[in-house]
């Protein structure tokens, strides 16, 4: 089975320039730039819980994808099994929080790393905006 939704092609090779999350409007922003210089800002709205490590001064994305929450649920049991009893992603246990996304249309995000940060978004919506210089 299949657990790729979606790639998310124009975060290849950019580099993070900061990630802020605003957990009372449950939103986490990023902004990357490309190897052009462009600046590419990621918002991440309806977020339930993001969850990176390996960050340092300098991220490199390798990507990010989209995959179900099946897949979500299957690639990282071992995680949850070890975060679900204190209280991460949420206060409930794994059978709830699968019924939670479902219900909530939580969606998940893998940021894979080139270099430093990667990790997971559980949000509800996220876009991508190419940032123009004015």
């Amino acid at each position: 089975m299949n657990t790729l939704i979606y790639s998310f092609d124009s975060l290849h090779d950019n580099r993070v320039l900061r990630c802020c999350a605003d957990f009372e409007s449950h939103t986490l922003h990023m902004d990357t730039r490309t190897e052009d210089g462009e600046t590419v800002s990621v918002r991440f709205t309806g977020l339930l819980a993001h969850w990176f490590e390996h960050v340092i001064q300098d991220n490199i994305l390798f990507g990010m994808d989209e995959i179900s929450v099946d897949g979500f649920f299957r690639q990282y049991q071992n995680f949850l099994k070890k975060s679900l009893p204190y209280g991460f992603p949420a206060c409930c246990g794994a059978k709830e929080l699968q019924e939670r996304m479902e219900r909530e249309k939580i969606r998940v995000f893998v940021l894979d790393s080139s270099l430093g940060l990667c990790g997971f978004v559980l949000a509800q919506e996220v876009e991508l905006r190419l940032q123009t210089e004015q």
